[in-house]
Formats: structure tokens, sequence, C-alpha cells
């Protein structure tokens, strides 16, 4: 009897090791597998947002660095920057509606670039019909260079 007893606590004794080792077994391949898997979502999300650059674009061609600009297209692309950042785009649109102030789509087959200037420095000299006077600020020229001018008249002449 003494022999059966050890016979069966050895293998009560061995039997918490080997769940232990099989839990700890399964926990590695757990892991292993959520890792493979996790590897596998990133892969397919890459491919996915490949195929759509591939099919959409990704937008990054479409904004060329000012540096490779000259001439007169590093001076239109200027002009449209500080449409953007002085505001200007906020009354007046380029897709041809009128805003607040007149659209710049077609302005420059209308008026002369001598108005246009006047327009941008002193906005009151000359109201276009339906706009209404002292909307427009009268800061552009304290606050605009002579080159920031001239970049604004040929981004609204190139519209």
């Amino acid at each position: 009897m003494t022999t059966e007893v050890k016979e069966e606590s050895a293998e009560v004794a061995d039997k918490p090791e080997q769940e232990k080792s099989f839990f700890a077994r399964g926990a590695l391949l757990g892991l292993a597998g959520g890792a493979v898997a996790a590897i596998l979502v990133i892969s397919v999300f890459g491919s996915v947002v490949s195929l759509f650059d591939d099919l959409f674009g990704s937008g990054e061609e479409a904004a060329a660095p000012a540096e490779e600009l000259t001439g007169e297209a590093l001076l239109i692309s200027t002009g449209a920057n500080l449409a953007t950042t002085n505001g200007c785009i906020g009354c007046h649109s380029v897709n041809g509606l009128d805003g607040t102030g007149p659209t710049w789509t077609g302005l420059a087959a209308r008026v002369d670039e001598e108005y246009l200037r006047r327009a941008i420095l002193d906005p009151n000299a000359d109201i276009a019909e339906g706009f209404t006077e002292g909307v427009m600020p009268v800061t552009y020229a304290d606050t605009l260079s002579d080159e920031d001018v001239d970049a604004l008249v040929a981004y609204i002449q190139s519209l």
C-alpha cells in the first residue's frame, strides 16, 4: 500500500506542473498567434492604403514643393497662399459664385491690373455694383508688401 500511495502522490505532484506547462505553452502560442495576427492586419491595412493611393492618389503629388516652382507659377502659388492666410477667400470665391465680395473667377477679363491693385490697397475707391462699401479691410496697404500685392494680382489674373 505504501508503494501505491507514493506512486499516486508522485502522479498528483506531477499533474500541476504538467498543467502549468500546458497552460504556459498555450499562452505562448496565443501570444505568438496574436503577434502573427497583428502583423497580418498591419500588412493588409498597408496593402489597402497602398491600393487606395494607387487608385485615387495620395495627394502628395498635388502639393508640389514651392522650391520647384519658378517665375509666374511661383508668383501665382504665392498669391494663392496669401489669399488663404490673409482671409481673402473667406469673402472672394474662386468658383464663380459671389460671396461677401465679388468672385475672382474671370475678374481679370473685366478689369485691368491697376484696378486689382487699387481694390487690394484702397478697397473703398471703387465698389463693385451690388457690394457694400467698408466691408473689406483697409489695412492691406500697410500689411502687404509690393511683392505680396504682385502675387495676389497674378493669382487673381490666373483664375
